[in-house]
């Protein structure tokens, strides 16, 4: 028998640095292109600078992402200092008529979007609450893994950025889960502000940039509402305007994962520029 084909050998390729997303179900989807996918928008952005991976994971709180950090991040701490000279210069050779430098074989991360809490935010006694001291403490956690020092996975040159979750359309969302074999999970748009609001805390009390996700999608609502209002001959909105930039009341449709995308590249060209270099 064939030990190779038995046995196959890891991926050992060149690489480029690496824009990681880590979260839910919306981070998740972020790859539909059906949908627009905002993780999709980043590669397309990113194409020949950097890799980027989706490390969504549809049903997960942050107690969830905590069971799995340490199979998403890197151990910089045991990665290899720097690239073979071999390897260095086959890279070199390979890439003389390349007007972008070719991947490396030590990839690092340069930047982290974590974007957890709309399963946090469920009701209790739903099983995907986490309450909202834990929940704190967790968003400060996995971004501790990055920022301190004594951490396996401490990174300096890695650039992290919170999003908030988005808000609920409730009646989207309660018509869509209604049609369920389940018993339909409970969540409020209140709660999912509060989750929303916890994670700008956590980012502002760890001096990290955040995207307000539930700010952006709601003020947009409430202005096309308010334009609905002035204007008697415009239909209304069949679930209060949440249909524009959700799927279900919970998901983003197209237009929500391309607000997502621009609101992201906004907070590139704000905050590190450079990475769009």
């Amino acid at each position: 028998m064939n030990n190779k084909a038995e046995h196959p050998q890891p991926y050992r390729g060149a690489m480029y640095d690496i824009v990681l997303t880590f979260g839910d179900s919306i981070t998740q989807f972020g790859g539909n292109p059906a949908h627009n996918g905002w993780v999709n928008s980043l590669s397309h952005l990113f194409e020949r600078r950097m890799d980027v991976l989706n490390r969504g994971f549809s049903g997960y709180n942050t107690n969830d992402a905590r069971g799995v950090v340490h199979l998403v991040l890197p151990r910089t701490k045991s990665l290899p200092g720097a690239n073979p000279a071999s390897s260095a210069a086959t890279a070199t050779t390979a890439t003389t008529n390349l007007s972008r430098p070719f991947p490396n074989f030590s990839p690092k991360v340069q930047l982290l979007l974590i974007f957890f809490g709309a399963n946090d935010a469920v009701l209790k006694p739903g099983y995907q609450h986490v309450p909202l001291d834990v929940f704190a403490a967790n968003m400060r956690y996995l971004v501790s893994l990055v920022k301190d020092p004594e951490s396996e996975y401490y990174s300096p040159e890695t650039r992290v950025a919170l999003i908030t979750p988005p808000p609920l359309g409730e009646s989207l969302y309660n018509r869509t889960s209604a049609g369920s074999d389940v018993n339909p999970i409970k969540r409020t748009n209140a709660m999912a502000k509060v989750y929303s609001e916890a994670v700008k805390d956590a980012a502002n009390d760890l001096g990290v940039p955040y995207i307000d996700l539930w700010s952006s999608i709601e003020d947009r609502v409430h202005r096309a509402a308010l334009a609905e209002q002035a204007s008697p001959s415009a239909a209304a909105s069949p679930y209060d305007g949440y249909e524009r930039y959700l799927l279900d009341g919970l998901h983003l449709n197209a237009n929500g994962n391309q607000l997502l995308f621009k609101l992201i590249e906004s907070l590139i060209d704000s905050n590190w520029p450079e990475l769009r270099s």
